[in-house]
């Protein structure tokens, strides 16, 4: 299986046989309902995403916090551990969110590397 990011304003610019998750704190009002699942566990808190989007942290505070938020919850565990087991059936799953992340600046891009590195263990 393949995991991979984007964005929702290309959501139409993805292929039709994905699997999107919104792993975003809401859903884009601009997004046809059932046209991406919520995975709300994978979103960074809204207290955390304030921080750094009003800059009272960088980017290099905000990469561990969110990585502790995404291990300290059971539910974000849970998420996290289902898209692994997705790994081995063949499909392509695709984290949107709001952000074009042309740095990779995004949590969705922290949410590959965690994949990753449980795919090491």
């Amino acid at each position: 299986m393949t995991i991979l990011e984007g964005y929702f304003a290309m959501i139409d610019d993805y292929p039709e046989g994905e699997l999107k998750l919104c792993v975003a704190s809401s859903y884009p009002f601009f997004v046809k309902e059932g046209k991406m699942v919520p995975y709300l566990s994978l979103a960074p808190s809204l207290r955390l995403l304030r921080d750094y989007k009003s800059g009272y942290i960088t980017w290099e505070e905000y990469l561990p916090k969110f990585k502790d938020e995404m291990r300290s919850q059971a539910k974000s565990q849970k998420s996290l551990e289902w898209l692994k087991c997705q790994d081995k059936k063949g499909d392509v799953i695709r984290l949107l969110c709001w952000e074009k992340a042309e740095d990779r600046r995004c949590h969705r891009f922290i949410l590959l590397d965690i994949l990753d590195s449980m795919e090491e263990k």
